[in-house]
């Protein structure tokens, strides 16, 4: 039997065995145990695939109207599933460390445990389906199983109200989905992609342009790319730490490979398609840069950065969508290289910040980042872990996320032989995506400055220390991944070299090596770097260390501390959150809405005083007053639409009767 479908069927088994009647640690330990047997079912399967061997392909007779059913294991699914499944099972031992105060409760572990099983379930169908069925019963399961694992904690309304924007906002992006399959389908007769795939290399034209611009909306919504990003703050910040994780490291990523999976079979594309992403990439990058500097909760800045994340990724898939409507395989190797490198570094430091951050709010109870403080000393392994995952996410060397978007910035600067006014228009994106490196270390600084260093900011809540090993290894095992495909790079081009390839399929062999070696190449600098930097950090670390060891062995020379005349200190007389970020968010109001809540103290000895600034969603909040607007409409119509003037409502009636008659007319014009 082929492997992935023993996988499905192991993790099947493996839900459904979580679902009976039996104690919370034992239903763990089924989940857990289908997660390790169908992640190496899935190895044996993909790794043959990323090396170069032949596709695997599976067909299953099915009744009608669907037929029968196919799938097909290519090196885009392959790389793919080489990490996700693996991943969702580390989130699996995270949860067992992050809900253990369960275990002993009456509540029903096994169904969060048989949910994880089915969000692998759904990798395996949309990374492998080849029929829109298979497709979309994915995509739904995945959506579904989210939407369940985000509102754990139901009881609470805003994690309700926050799974509940999660489960439209996905549905909205189903719809566009559906839509662009229906139009394919009209056109084709086939429920299969690479028969659409055929249909669409043939015929480039105005239907292919819908079907495309749909896609994208629907790929956008899926992988949180602004403005259809709302939904991913508020979904992070409500659900557990490892569903976070999972969510954004790797669930949200199906709208990326769908994203690539459709751009892979419609043939050549137009150069205006590569523009359009990357003016939809650029736009998420830049927005979601720029609201992570602004949050109090550290669970909704790493969600803003998802979003500034998957548009850096996007820049990648843009530039290589370009360099394919050019004829310019350098740029195609460049762009889809470095775009999926960095689709898995992402998903390998941003799991590790919001393990991290679950560390932080399992022993402190808080995410609140002016509430925190000196937890570097209370938590070591912790602290270091989202330092390392910091500098990566800053894209700064030594680690992953300055290889991956040294990719880019290559591309970007490309030496290739593009018109002037191209070369002009990629050079300024590489100065917008410099732009949103420097926001994100202002940002990362910003929140391992306020977490982790000073004191304790609020000395009511639990003493800090580290988390139990349940919760740490995963955390330690992201860690060394980041510093792994940092300092050795290559070990990353192993992965995204097949899935790489398959876009250069029809450029002549040479070319295609001289593209990968090209790849190659820069990666190779990219090491040299990052070593370099390394051998100087801990360069620097032992200096320090032999510094202080000598200082040690003096005695302490000791004596009173200059106040300032001020002689009460307080844990409290440090930077903000807040503070630290004023003068830069002062500079983008127009963007960063700034809410601001005070109350001024009062009498000659105010005991309630406080000041409390946070930085709000505009296009939530832009939505909501839309919403809200309607609604007034709505009501005001409502209360002149009585029985006793029946005028507007005749009016409206006779105005729909004539937009229908013209529609009516203007389609029978078009029709041939």
């Amino acid at each position: 039997m082929n492997p992935l479908v023993t996988a499905v069927l192991v993790l099947l088994l493996g839900a459904a065995l979580c679902l009976l009647p039996m104690r919370n640690w034992l239903r763990a330990s089924v989940g857990l145990a289908s997660q390790v047997l169908a992640t190496g079912l899935v190895w044996l399967a993909v790794v043959p695939v990323l090396l170069g061997a032949p596709e695997l392909f599976v067909e299953m007779p099915w009744g009608y109207p669907i037929g029968a059913v196919r799938f097909r294991l290519n090196a885009l699914g392959a790389f793919f599933l080489s990490w996700s499944l693996p991943m969702t099972l580390l989130g699996g031992v995270y949860a067992v460390g992050y809900l253990r105060k369960y275990f002993n409760s009456t509540r029903h572990l096994g169904v969060h445990f048989g949910l994880l099983n089915m969000i692998s379930v759904s990798f395996l169908m949309v990374y492998t389906g080849e029929h829109a069925v298979t497709f979309l019963m994915g995509w739904e399961i995945a959506a579904l199983s989210a939407w369940l694992l985000v509102i754990w904690d139901y009881t609470n309304q805003k994690v309700r109200f926050a799974g509940f924007n999660y489960l439209v906002s996905t549905h909205i992006g189903l719809i566009f989905l559906v839509a662009a399959f229906m139009i394919l389908y009209a056109q084709t007769q086939s429920w299969y992609l690479d028969d659409w795939g055929d249909w669409m290399s043939a015929h480039p034209g105005t239907i292919r342009n819908t079907v495309f611009l749909l896609l994208l909306t629907s790929f956008g919504l899926k992988s949180a790319f602004f403005p259809f990003h709302s939904w991913l703050p508020r979904a992070h910040a409500a659900a557990p730490a490892h569903v976070s994780a999972l969510m954004s490291g790797v669930i949200h990523k199906a709208g990326l490979f769908a994203l690539l999976h459709f751009l892979l079979i419609q043939g050549k594309p137009d150069a205006w398609m590569g523009w359009a992403l990357i003016a939809f990439s650029v736009t998420s990058a830049v927005i979601g840069g720029l609201y992570t500097v602004g949050q109090r909760d550290l669970k909704r800045l790493l969600g803003y950065s998802s979003t500034e994340n998957v548009g850096i990724a996007g820049i990648g898939f843009g530039m290589g969508t370009l360099g394919l409507a050019w004829d310019v395989p350098g740029l195609v190797a460049l762009g889809f290289a470095g775009g999926m490198l960095h689709v898995l570094n992402h998903a390998f430091f941003k799991c590790q910040l919001f393990y991290a951050a679950g560390a932080v709010y399992q022993v402190k109870h808080s995410v609140d980042i002016e509430h925190l403080g000196g937890l570097a000393k209370l938590m070591p392994l912790t602290s270091l872990s989202f330092l390392v995952g910091g500098i990566a996410i800053s894209a700064l060397p030594p680690f992953n996320g300055f290889a991956s978007e040294f990719l880019i910035y290559s591309g970007l600067f490309t030496g290739e032989t593009i018109s002037v006014w191209a070369k002009l228009m990629l050079i300024g994106v590489a100065t917008l995506l410099a732009f949103v490196g420097a926001v994100s270390a202002l940002s990362i600084t910003r929140a391992y400055g306020v977490i982790f260093m000073g004191h304790a900011r609020d000395t009511t809540l639990p003493d800090g220390h580290e988390p139990s090993g349940w919760m740490l290894t995963p955390l330690l095992i992201h860690t060394a991944g980041t510093v792994l495909l940092g300092l050795m790079p290559v070990l990353g081009l192993m992965l995204v070299a097949a899935p790489t390839r398959l876009f250069l399929h029809a450029v002549p062999e040479t070319s295609a090596l001289q593209a990968m070696q090209g790849v190659h190449d820069v990666l190779g600098r990219v090491s040299l770097i990052s070593v370099a930097v390394a051998g100087l950090i801990v360069l620097a670390w032992t200096a320090v260390w032999g510094l202080r060891r000598t200082l040690r062995r003096q005695a302490p020379t000791t004596g009173p501390t200059w106040g300032c005349g001020y002689s009460a200190g307080s844990a409290r007389l440090q930077y903000t959150g807040s503070s630290f970020s004023k003068d830069f968010s002062q500079n983008y109001q127009g963007v960063m809405a700034l809410l601001k809540r005070q109350k001024a103290p009062t009498g000659y000895f105010p005991d309630d005083a406080y000041v409390v600034t946070d930085c709000v969603d505009a296009v939530e909040r832009r939505l909501y007053n839309v919403i809200g607007h309607g609604d007034e409409s709505a009501s005001l119509i409502s209360k002149l639409m009585h029985e006793d003037d029946p005028r507007l409502a005749f009016a409206l009636g006779l105005a729909a009767v004539v937009a229908i008659a013209a529609l009516v007319v203007l389609a029978e014009g078009a029709l041939p």
